[in-house]
């Protein structure tokens, strides 16, 4: 059997699946040819001039193919629920590198599984060439109406059991993030291939006040509230193995730090290793003429927003080195405890020396919070805008606070308004920090 342009040279599955050679490629590749119906096949190339690597191949494409067919009815690789699991699969490979973090990958991974792939159905797309460059403008109408509606739901479209409160409308920010990965989807995937020539425009919102005020800073009196309430739960006596007092210690550091840095809590405070803490005493003198010792962090915070590396002196010092006295304390009693090496992690989970949960601090963090009946006052990012309501309040450059914290200068900004100080430029233009390298500190492992 053959034809002028290829040789068929094996039947796998009669009248379904064929190796064939095509004559005029610049490889010799083989390819496999699968009937889709109505008198219709595909070819796809099996990158390999291998025969027996290329009958295994062979069958993996068929099943990929059919399984294709069943889900989107086209056989073709341009379907867009297609391009859609090719890019979740480069998102994984880019969190599997490091280059990606788990928070975002989720984020990619939800939307390209769930509102894209529905979205297309809900406007009749099924190839890439189906969608008009205008198609996204109705994106955010949709989502915000009935899109959110697809959370929760199993595949036969009932609400699962636990998920009710999470079935709402998203807010305008969570919309325009999404926004953000579907342009780039397009400019990095869609656009390289071929399959389209730009990037659609979709509108984002502007900054609505609900969103400005998602995260607000604690008042001062409610955070004394707050951490000493969240100190004495760390410190409850008698607790059994399972209420995990080790745990409950190291979570309070986190908080504490949290609000002495100011950085993204899940995505930057969770991944930071001890070889990018380093630690110097500093001696000032208090108002009434007394010396005290000042702990200072010299930090070098991956910033997973801008992909760089920012670098930072911070109070709270003293709570690292608690934390590294904790560890140790802990696998001096019992050895199997983690002991921290320079490269593992700051905060990990005592006993396995695992990366923390951030849904497992945030959960502890709302019972103290619901303790003191400030259950929806605040959320744990709460923490970061404290940082830099703070700095701003102390007179502290918006240039330097942005540096620390991954700002942009049009949200440190927005945080200077609010808190009226644009009278007070003498006070709060004093650099704070001494020589850039001098006195960065020592590293605790």
């Amino acid at each position: 059997m053959g034809s002028s342009s290829y040789q068929v040279l094996e039947e796998l599955i009669p009248k379904k699946l064929w190796l064939i050679k095509f004559a005029k490629k610049r490889t010799q590749y083989w390819y496999c040819r699968i009937y889709t119906g109505n008198r219709k096949y595909a070819e796809r190339s099996l990158k390999t001039e291998d025969k027996r690597i290329a009958t295994d191949k062979a069958y993996e494409v068929f099943a990929e193919v059919i399984t294709q067919m069943k889900t989107t009815g086209s056989a073709s690789p341009k379907t867009i629920r297609s391009l859609c699991e090719k890019w979740i699969k480069r998102q994984e490979d880019r969190n599997a590198g490091g280059s990606l973090s788990t928070t975002l990958y989720r984020s990619h991974r939800h939307l390209f599984d769930i509102y894209v792939p529905n979205y297309a159905e809900y406007k009749g797309w099924k190839l890439v060439k189906d969608i008009p460059h205008d198609g996204w403008i109705e994106y955010r109408k949709w989502r915000m109406e009935e899109g959110w509606k697809l959370i929760g739901l199993d595949e036969k479209g009932n609400i699962r059991s636990g998920t009710n409160k999470l079935r709402k409308a998203p807010k305008h920010s969570t919309v325009n993030r999404e926004v953000t990965m579907i342009q780039e989807w397009f400019k990095y995937l869609l656009v390289p291939e071929g399959l389209v020539t730009v990037a659609p425009t979709i509108q984002k919102t502007k900054q609505t006040k609900e969103d400005a005020d998602a995260n607000p800073p604690f008042e001062p009196s409610d955070y004394t509230k707050i951490y000493r309430r969240f100190r004495a739960w760390s410190q409850e006596k008698n607790l059994t193995r399972s209420q995990k007092p080790e745990w409950r210690q190291v979570i309070y550091l986190f908080f504490l730090i949290s609000t002495n840095v100011g950085w993204r809590p899940d995505s930057e405070g969770l991944e930071l290793t001890w070889d990018r803490v380093k630690i110097r005493k500093r001696t000032v003198t208090l108002p009434n003429g007394e010396k005290k010792d000042e702990w200072i962090a010299n930090l070098r915070i991956w910033d997973r927003k801008n992909k760089r590396e920012r670098e930072g002196n911070f109070l709270g010092g003293e709570y690292f080195l608690r934390l590294k006295e904790l560890y140790m304390n802990w696998n001096a009693e019992n050895p199997s405890f983690y002991l921290p090496e320079r490269k593992s992690l700051v905060f990990a989970n005592p006993i396995t020396g695992k990366k923390l949960s951030y849904t497992g601090i945030y959960n502890a963090y709302k019972k103290v919070l619901d303790s003191l009946g400030m259950k929806s006052a605040y959320t744990f990012y709460s923490c970061r805008s404290f940082y830099v309501n703070e700095r701003l309040k102390e007179g502290v450059e918006i240039f330097t606070v942005a540096k620390q914290t991954g700002h942009s200068m049009a949200i440190c900004n927005q945080y200077y308004a609010r808190l009226n100080i644009q009278s007070r430029a003498d006070e709060a233009t004093r650099r704070t920090y001494g020589k850039k390298k001098a006195d960065e500190g020592e590293l605790l492992f």
